[in-house]
Parts: structure tokens; C-alpha cells; sequence
């Protein structure tokens, strides 16, 4: 999940996600400290991400590069990938990493 609205960057409605991710066996959340600034709202941590969402397990991640590196070191046989943003996650190429998950599952 991909942290990209003026919303979804605040702390206080950060906390209405909390737990919105307990049917996952994997869970992650992007954002870029970059936005963050650009919209002038307050830092937030990755530990206080993980904190509201409410899961110890939750990975946190903040530069295109982490979650594309992250995606390549997962199995995605018999699995469900969903990615949610209203953003670009930092400007990844969704059409390339749509096909390595492809053909992972072939």
C-alpha cells in the first residue's frame, strides 16, 4: 500500500488503517519522505507507520528501489498480489515488475 495523499501521509488518519491488513501474510507500506516534504505535512517514521498500522510484521518501505528489490525477492506461486496507491510508488514501472510477476507464476 502506497502512502501518497495528503491523508494518508498524516498521522492521525494513518491510525484508521489500523489493522486493515490482518488477512495478509505479507504486508507493506510505501511512502516517500520526499512527498512528505513537498506537501509540507509533519515527518512521519517508518516506525510510527508500523506502529498505526498496528502490526509488528509490517514492512515499511521509502525509495522505489527498496520496493522493487523487495517485489523481486518474493514467490509469487498461488498467491494474491494487490497494489494499492494513488500515487506511482516513486515512479516504478509497473508494466515490467506486472510481467516478473507473471513469469514467476508460469
Amino acid at each position: 500500500m502506497e502512502l501518497h495523499t495528503y491523508s494518508s501521509l498524516n498521522k492521525e488518519f494513518i491510525a484508521e488503517y489500523k489493522n486493515c491488513m490482518d488477512g495478509a501474510d505479507v504486508k507493506v507500506v510505501f511512502f516517500n519522505p520526499h512527498t512528505i516534504e513537498l506537501k509540507r505535512l509533519e515527518k512521519i517514521t517508518n516506525e510510527e507507520v508500523k506502529n498505526l498500522f498496528g502490526h509488528d510484521d509490517l514492512v515499511v518501505l521509502n525509495k522505489r528501489d527498496e520496493i522493487e528489490n523487495f517485489l523481486h525477492q518474493q514467490t509469487f506461486t498461488n498467491s494474491v498480489l494487490l497494489l494499492m496507491s494513488s500515487g506511482t510508488f516513486d515512479g516504478m514501472n509497473l508494466p515490467n515488475m506486472i510481467q516478473f510477476v507473471l513469469n514467476q507464476t508460469a
